[in-house]
């Protein structure tokens, strides 16, 4: 499983409980539809904190980082790879 299919699940699983009646897509926007919200966001940094043992701090924690799943996976991979 890929980055963003692993964030895609997480999202739809255990924040939005599958609720959701089409799939997500890696571009869809999550904060601004509201899909995900700050509570949200805190859950889903817990998660990227536990799964890919970083921790989004400072510089990194605006919107834009949290736009869609790929945004959130480009992310993960810029701290993944330092």
């Amino acid at each position: 499983m890929n980055t963003n299919e692993v964030i895609r699940e997480f999202i739809t699983n255990e924040i939005l409980h599958g609720s959701l009646t089409s799939p997500l897509g890696d571009e869809d926007q999550l904060v601004e539809s509201g899909i995900i919200d700050s509570l949200g966001v805190m859950t889903l940094l817990s998660f990227l904190d536990e799964k890919f043992s970083i921790q989004v701090l400072g510089d990194d924690l605006i919107p834009e980082n949290f736009e869609s799943v790929s945004a959130i996976a480009a992310l993960v991979n810029r701290h993944t790879t330092n």
